[in-house]
C-alpha cells in the first residue's frame, strides 16, 4: 500500500471521448420501491444489489448526472438509507461525517469527529471507512480510532467511544479502516479491542457487549454470511477466517487462511462464491476458495483451488452465477468459481472498483473518474454504458439504492441515474497526435489503406536502424511485431503499478506506442503480453535488469531482478566512468567484518582504498555507502571510483557497508558514530574530521545516509544521495533531527530522476519527496546542489550519475 502527490504527466497519449446521441428520460427500473446501501458492499457486505430489473432490457442504456456536489479527500464509500446519502471526508482541518438529501444533493448537516487522519506512506488524507446507517442513527469509525453514533435526522452525537484509549486497540499503519456492520442492534467492528478479531457494541449506547476470537487486524470488514440458515459473520485477521454469531461474538467456527502481504492478508475480506465455498484474496499474488465442511469441533476448511488469476489488488471481488468478477492487478477479470481459471481478462475499463447490480457490473475507474456498466457474463467484456463523472481520482466502492448509483471521489459526491435510451451510445479511443507527423506517420497512412499489410510492415521495420524509432530529439515509438492479442509497456515513464497500452496496426501483427519524452531523458520499459508475459524488447540489445520494479511493474524491493529494455533520447550521454580502467588506476576492495556490540550481530563491509594507497603514507577522506553490495554489484561503484579519481575526484576511501537485516536506522546511526567510524579510522589511513566524512545512499539507503548524517553532524559533514526514498513516516523519523545549517553545517548533493518511483493513482510521489526535501534544506539554511534529472529509477539509472555526486562531495584539488 502502501506513499504523495500525481507524477507530472508530460504525456498525452490517448483520450477516450463519449459519442452518441443524448439518452432519452425514461428510468430503468423506476417502479418506485425503495432500496437501501445502509453500509460498506451494501445489505450483506457482499458488494451486491439484489433488485428486480434494472439494467435488464434490450434497449441501450444511458446514464445521466443527478447532481454532483464538492466533498474533501477520503476513501470512506457512500451509504444510503431513508432518503439520506451519507460519507466522511477531511474539510482540511477536520474529519467529517456528513449526509445529504439523496433527491437533491443539498447537505443537510455535517459532523467533526476528529482531527484530520493526513495521508502517509502512500495514503491520500481523510477518513477510510464507509459509515452505516440504522434505523434512526448513522454511525462511523475515524482513522484515529473514533467510533461514534449520530442521530441521522440532525447529525447530533448520539455517543462516541474511542478504540485505542478505552479498549486498547492497535492502531494500524494506515489507521483504523475497518467498516462497520449492524446486525440486530448490535454495532460489529472488525478489530476494535486488544487481541480481539471483532466486537460487538450496543448500538444505542455505545457499550461493550463482547469481544470474539484473537487475532491481528489491519484493514479487513465483517461480511454477513449464511450457513445452514444460520447467519453468522465472517472476519479475517492475520492468520485466521473468524466466523461468530453477531448476537453474542461465540466463535462457530474459524480456519488458518494462510495469507501473506499487505494487499492479501492485511486487506481480506471474504467473498461467499457458493454452498460452503468462500473465495479469499489472501495473498498479494495469488487467491483461492476454501471448501467448507462440518461445524464446531468437527469443522474443516479444505483448499479447493489456489491461482494467480486473480491477484495485487486493493477492490473486493463479487459472485455472480458461478463466476467471480474481480480486478485482478489493473484488469477487469472473470474467474470460474469451481477452477480457478480464469474465463477472460480485459483491459476496459481501466482499475477501479466494482459492485453488482441485476446482473451488471457497476464500476468506478480510479484514473478517469469515470463509472461503467458492465454485463456481469463469461462470454466476454459487454459494456452497456459509461459515463465521465469526475476529474479526479475515484477511490472507493459504487454504491446502488432507490434506482441510482452513488459514486464519490477524492473530492466530490454525485448521484447518477440510469436511463433507457432507444440509440446506442459507444466509445473510441483517439490519438491525440502522438505519432506526429513524421516517417511513423506517414507509414500508419500507407499502411491503412495497403492491400499485402505484411510486406509493407516487412519493410518499414527492416528499415529501422536502432529500436526504439526516435523521430527528431523528443518523439519515440516503441514497436512490437509478434504473436499476441494484447499488448502494454511497463516503463519508468508511466511509473509503478501502471502501464500504457499499445495500439495494434489492423490486419498485422504490429502493436506501437508513442510518446513525447525531452531530448535528454533516459528510462527502462518492458512489453507486457497478453496481461501475463514480460518481454524484453527484442529488437534493441540495450538490456538491464531492475531491483525496484517487479512483473506487474509493482514495487519489488525484495525479489528477483526484473529483465528490462533500456533507450535513451538524442541527447543523453552515456558515461565514460564506467569502461573497464587501466591496471595502474585500479583500487583494490578489503573485506572486513565488525562484531557490532549496538547491533547485536556482524557488520559486513568492503572497504575501497585507490591505487597508490599501499604506496603512500597520505590520509584519505571517507565515503560510507549505505547499502554497498548493490552499489557495487550493480552500481559499478568500485570501477567508476577507479575512473574518476585523478581526473574529477580526490583520492578517497570508500566503506561500502552491507545490509543488517531490519536493524533499526536509530541503532544504525549509533553504531557508525560509537564503532563503525573510529575502527575505520583506527585501522585505515584517513583524514579524521566531519568535513572528509561523506554519507552516500541510494533509494531506502539513501534515508539512511541522512538520517545518519543528520544524528552525527559532528563526525559527518557530507551527505550525498541518489533518488532518497523519504516517504511519510520516514521523513517524520527525520524531522526531530533537521536544525539549520548554522548548527549543522552539512554539504549536500541530491539528485533524482522526473520519471523515478512513483503511482499516478496512489499517493507517492518520489520525485515529489525529494522536491519537498530540498525545499525544507533552503528553508532552513542549507545549499543543497544536484537536483532533478530526466531520468528513471533504480540502479540502471543511478550507475550513470556517480560523477556528479563524488564531483560535488569530494571535488579533486
Amino acid at each position: 500500500m502502501n506513499l504523495q502527490r500525481h507524477a507530472n504527466k508530460f504525456l498525452s497519449l490517448m483520450t477516450i471521448i463519449l459519442t452518441g446521441s443524448m439518452p432519452s428520460v425514461v428510468l430503468a427500473g423506476s417502479s418506485g420501491e425503495r432500496t437501501d446501501w445502509p453500509g460498506f458492499r451494501g445489505p450483506r457486505g457482499d458488494g451486491i444489489a439484489r433488485v428486480g430489473s434494472v439494467f435488464s432490457t434490450s434497449n441501450d442504456l444511458g446514464l445521466k448526472i443527478e447532481w454532483k456536489v464538492s466533498i474533501g479527500s477520503g476513501y470512506s464509500g457512500v451509504a444510503v438509507a431513508q432518503g439520506v446519502a451519507v460519507t466522511m471526508f477531511s474539510d482540511g482541518k477536520s474529519d467529517v461525517l456528513a449526509a445529504y438529501d439523496v433527491a437533491t444533493g443539498k447537505q443537510r448537516w455535517r459532523f467533526p469527529f476528529e482531527d484530520t487522519y493526513v495521508g502517509h506512506d502512500g495514503s491520500h488524507t481523510g477518513p477510510i471507512a464507509t459509515p452505516v446507517i440504522g434505523d434512526e442513527q448513522v454511525y462511523g469509525l475515524g482513522a484515529h480510532g473514533r467510533l461514534f453514533a449520530l442521530n441521522l435526522k440532525n447529525g447530533s452525537l448520539a455517543w462516541s467511544v474511542d478504540l485505542v484509549k478505552d479498549h486498547e486497540a492497535p492502531k494500524p499503519h494506515y489507521g483504523f479502516s475497518t467498516s462497520p456492520m449492524l446486525r440486530d442492534g448490535i454495532l460489529i467492528v472488525s478489530g476494535g479491542a486488544k487481541g480481539a478479531v471483532a466486537v460487538g457494541f450496543d448500538a444505542k449506547t455505545g457499550k461493550l457487549l463482547w469481544q470474539s476470537g484473537e487475532d491481528k487486524v489491519d484493514y479487513q470488514s465483517p461480511v454477513a454470511y449464511n450457513r445452514n440458515g444460520v447467519t453468522q459473520i465472517l472476519t479475517a485477521g492475520k492468520k485466521k477466517l473468524t466466523a461468530f454469531s453477531p448476537q453474542t461474538g461465540e466463535v462457530a467456527w474459524q480456519f488458518e487462511h494462510q495469507g501473506t502481504g499487505a494487499i492479501g492478508a492485511g486487506s481480506l475480506t471474504a467473498v461467499p462464491v457458493g454452498e460452503d465455498r468462500l473465495f479469499l484474496t489472501n495473498k498479494d499474488q495469488s487467491s483461492c476458495v476454501y471448501a467448507l465442511d462440518g461445524s464446531a469441533e468437527h469443522f474443516q476448511a479444505k483448499l479447493a483451488w489456489e491461482s494467480k488469476s486473480i491477484r495485487n489488488s486493493y477492490n473486493v471481488p463479487v459472485y455472480h452465477d458461478g463466476h467471480i468478477y474481480a480486478f485482478s492487478s489493473r484488469f477487469l477479470t472473470c474467474v470460474d468459481a469451481n477452477t480457478g481459471e480464469a474465463v477472460w481478462r480485459s483491459r476496459q475499463p481501466g482499475d477501479g472498483f466494482l459492485i453488482l447490480v441485476d446482473g451488471h457490473l457497476v464500476i468506478g475507474t480510479k484514473k478517469t473518474g469515470r463509472l461503467h456498466i458492465v454485463k456481469a457474463t463469461p462470454n466476454g467484456y459487454e459494456q452497456r454504458a459509461q459515463l465521465a463523472v469526475f476529474d479526479d481520482l475515484i477511490w472507493a466502492n459504487p454504491s446502488f439504492a432507490d434506482g441510482s448509483i452513488f459514486v464519490r471521489s477524492l473530492g466530490e459526491l454525485a448521484r447518477v441515474n440510469i436511463y433507457q435510451s432507444s440509440s446506442h451510445s459507444t466509445s473510441h479511443i483517439a490519438d491525440t497526435g502522438g505519432t506526429g507527423s513524421g516517417r511513423f506517420s506517414s507509414f500508419l497512412k500507407d499502411i491503412a489503406t495497403a492491400k499485402n499489410k505484411k510486406a509493407i510492415v516487412d519493410q518499414f521495420m527492416s528499415s529501422i536502424s536502432e529500436f526504439p524509432l526516435i523521430e527528431g530529439d523528443t518523439r519515440v515509438h516503441f514497436l512490437y511485431r509478434g504473436p499476441g492479442s494484447d499488448l502494454a509497456i511497463g516503463s519508468d515513464i508511466f511509473g509503478a503499478r501502471q502501464e500504457g497500452a499499445m495500439t495494434r496496426i489492423t490486419g498485422t501483427d504490429l502493436f506501437y506506442r508513442s510518446a513525447i519524452l525531452e531530448a535528454d531523458a533516459r528510462v527502462n520499459y518492458m512489453f507486457i503480453r497478453d496481461y501475463e508475459d514480460h518481454i524484453v524488447d527484442p529488437n534493441n540489445p540495450r538490456k538491464t535488469t531492475s531491483l525496484v520494479y517487479g512483473r506487474e511493474m509493482e514495487m519489488n524491493f525484495r525479489g528477483p531482478a526484473l529483465d528490462m529494455s533500456w533507450m535513451a533520447m538524442p541527447k543523453w550521454r552515456a558515461p565514460t566512468f564506467l569502461a573497464t580502467p587501466d591496471a595502474s588506476k585500479q583500487g583494490r576492495l578489503d573485506s572486513r567484518e565488525l562484531d557490532s556490540k549496538v547491533l547485536e550481530s556482524k557488520l559486513a563491509f568492503d572497504v575501497y582504498l585507490p591505487a597508490g594507497y599501499d604506496s603512500s603514507s597520505s590520509r584519505y577522506p571517507v565515503a560510507y555507502i549505505h547499502d554497498g553490495d548493490k552499489a557495487i554489484t550493480h552500481g559499478d561503484l568500485p570501477r567508476a571510483l577507479d575512473n574518476l579519481i585523478g581526473k574529477s575526484v580526490r583520492p578517497l576511501i570508500a566503506v561500502f557497508m552491507k545490509p543488517t537485516g531490519r536493524t533499526g536506522v536509530n541503532k544504525f546511526a549509533e553504531m557508525m558514530a560509537t564503532e563503525l567510524i573510529p575502527y575505520i579510522d583506527a585501522n585505515f589511513r584517513t583524514i579524521s574530521s566531519r568535513e572528509a566524512r561523506a554519507n552516500i545512499g541510494s533509494g531506502f539507503a539513501g534515508f539512511n545516509a541522512v538520517f545518519c548524517g543528520f544524528a552525527n553532524p559532528e563526525l559527518i559533514g557530507k551527505i550525498g544521495t541518489e533518488s532518497a526514498f523519504m516517504f511519510g513516516s520516514m521523513k517524520n523519523q527525520l524531522m526531530p533531527l533537521i536544525k539549520t545549517e548554522k548548527e549543522q553545517p552539512l554539504h549536500f548533493f541530491l539528485e533524482w530522476g522526473k520519471y523515478d518511483l512513483r503511482n499516478p493513482d496512489e499517493a507517492w510521489d518520489l520525485g515529489q519527496t525529494n522536491r519537498d526535501f530540498v525545499k525544507l534544506l533552503r528553508e532552513r539554511g542549507f545549499k543543497p546542489s544536484g537536483g532533478e534529472l530526466h531520468d528513471g529509477t533504480g540502479w540502471s539509472s543511478w550507475r550513470n550519475r556517480s560523477q556528479a555526486m563524488f564531483s560535488s562531495l569530494f571535488p579533486i584539488q
